[in-house]
């Protein structure tokens, strides 16, 4: 099987590559070598390599950033879709699209399942949301959330460099969601992508959290006192934020769940990982 994979360089992309290794043939495209905005290239990249499978990881993960250019987002949010869905057609390959929890307003008490109506708070998330529509019924949608991964920057590190100073780790407390290990999601993204699994998926690990808890965790994984993490709030953050984040976006993965696909794993396994990683060096 041919994988082709977009944003080949993103966190979630560099997991989608390392998940499809064992296929008889990886193409890894940066944004350098396909810019998935220009429609004759993406028409061109297809043509070429014919895929069985596109898994588009590319995107912009600047949120307040979509709120100054709405154009740029448009272009990368819903006309890359649109563009990877029209080449695909000419080849029957597979489309799996990754989307984001930010098309929710974050006022459910429960986390969301596939089927509880959108309602996006931010450009970010309004043109996301669009770009489901355009990657067309047959593709398998990815939403996911909060996600982490273990070969570069992320929040576990984060924490324990703050932790390893002095002072306090200050993080938001009024925000909560399911925290996810790229790893993680990118084995469900295999999984859905080779059955040709089409329509939306929720992937996320286990446990509904805050930014401020989940740091809480990371210092009693290490040894530090979990106090000495504050919780802020969203209200209160300087200079304030462009773009409205939703208080709530853990996500539910019921689709997942029907389906028989094997539970993703507590995000306190992934932290305690990335924990062990850091301390032995």
């Amino acid at each position: 099987m041919i994988t082709l994979v977009t944003g080949a360089v993103g966190q979630l992309g560099r997991a989608i590559v390392r998940a499809a290794a064992h296929e008889d043939q990886m193409v890894a495209l940066p944004r350098a070598a396909l810019d998935v905005t220009v429609q004759a290239d993406v028409r061109e990249v297809v043509a070429t390599y014919r895929p069985e499978v596109v898994v588009n990881c590319a995107g912009w993960v600047d949120v307040d950033g979509h709120e100054v250019d709405p154009d740029r987002s448009r272009r990368i949010n819903v006309d890359a879709p649109r563009f990877l869905r029209e080449a695909c057609e000419t080849v029957n390959a597979h489309l799996v699209h990754i989307s984001t929890d930010y098309v929710f307003d974050g006022r459910a008490a429960d986390p969301y399942s596939e089927d509880h109506p959108t309602a996006p708070l931010s450009v970010y998330g309004a043109t996301k949301l669009e770009g489901e529509a355009a990657a067309g019924p047959a593709a398998t949608v990815v939403r996911t959330a909060w996600l982490q991964a273990n070969d570069g920057p992320n929040m576990v590190k984060r924490v324990l460099d703050g932790l390893a100073g002095p002072g306090s780790v200050a993080l938001p407390s009024d925000r909560r969601s399911t925290p996810s290990f790229c790893d993680d999601v990118a084995q469900v993204v295999m999984m859905l992508a080779i059955e040709r699994h089409p329509g939306v998926v929720h992937a996320v690990n286990k446990g509904v959290t805050t930014w401020a808890d989940f740091a809480r965790e990371v210092a009693v994984a290490a040894g530090y006192d979990p106090d000495r993490v504050v919780g802020t709030v969203e209200a209160d953050h300087d200079p304030p934020r462009l773009a409205k984040r939703p208080l709530f976006s853990a996500l539910d993965n019921a689709v997942l769940r029907q389906a028989g696909y094997p539970a993703l794993r507590h995000h306190r396994e992934f932290m305690e990982e990335i924990v062990a990683q850091t301390r032995d060096g």
